[in-house]
């Protein structure tokens, strides 16, 4: 008897580790996506647009426009630039930022040609690093 519960202690045990390890490796996947691994240049979005909904984009705060219950801000990498427009905390500028969010286009009709203008509507702000310190 003794035997038969030191065996049914082993293989709950490996029932656990082969748990823990399939749970890790879900979460392990996850954080590389939100980490940025796949992250979208900002150049490539704006060329192409039409074929994404929702992106990762890391880059730097540049301007900022705090509105009363949202506010923008715009987001630069090597590639160029875009506003991203939320409902939370905006990052202060030259903050470094990876954000999750869903691509837009906003048409913007005059005489009869579209200066519309893409931009991001963040869903989540995944990761901030402080402004490098001036001298």
């Amino acid at each position: 008897m003794f035997d038969t519960a030191i065996a049914l202690g082993k293989h709950q045990r490996l029932r656990f580790t082969i748990l823990a390890a399939m749970v890790g490796s879900v979460v392990g996947c996850s954080y590389l996506a939100e980490s940025g691994f796949n992250h979208t240049e900002i150049g490539d979005l704006k060329r192409n647009w039409q074929n994404y909904s929702t992106v990762y984009v890391r880059g730097t705060v540049g301007d900022r426009a705090p509105f009363l219950e949202t506010g923008a801000y715009q987001l630069q990498d090597g590639t160029g630039s875009i506003w991203v427009v939320g409902k939370q905390t905006l990052p202060e500028r030259a903050e470094e930022v990876l954000i999750k969010g869903q691509v837009k286009y906003q048409s913007i009709p005059i005489a009869g040609r579209d200066f519309g203008e893409v931009y991001i509507e963040q869903q989540k702000l995944l990761q901030r690093s402080p402004a490098p310190a001036s001298n």
